[in-house]
């Protein structure tokens, strides 16, 4: 096997690890900052993004937006977050902003683009102060 082509399937499989290793440690962010918020029942995580004090999770599901977003309204309070601002965007969608003691919460919901149903996403945000392991 020429030399060359050891060397290019080592960097692929090198940055697949990479890869990998990065979905997870997004994952486990996102576990860390959304501990406790709960999810719209059947929806289906699309993407998990994290940066260094941040965490995203898109979701689906096929409730209307309208139903997902008094859902998350409902709970929110019921889990003793506070609710800080609620408004309808100019494109249709509802963005909602909460907290939990000093824990930001952002959900932002759009109708599905091509059908029915909801795509929002999570945002937690690590709390100054917070030691995140």
């Amino acid at each position: 096997m020429p030399r060359s082509l050891i060397l290019g399937l080592l960097a692929v499989v090198a940055v697949a690890g990479c890869e990998k290793r990065h979905a997870a440690e997004s994952r486990a962010m996102a576990s860390r900052v959304l501990q406790g918020v709960l999810v719209f029942p059947r929806s289906q995580v699309v993407s998990v993004a994290s940066g260094t004090d941040a965490a995203q999770v898109e979701l689906s599901t096929e409730a209307s937006l309208d139903a997902v977003a008094a859902w998350y309204r409902q709970t929110l309070r019921l889990n003793g977050w506070d609710l800080k601002s609620d408004g309808r965007l100019a494109d249709g969608g509802v963005t909602i902003y909460a907290e939990l003691g000093k824990r930001p919460l952002w959900i932002t919901l759009h109708p599905t683009v091509g059908g029915p149903g909801t795509t929002y996403n999570l945002i937690g945000a690590q709390v100054v102060g917070d030691t995140v392991k």
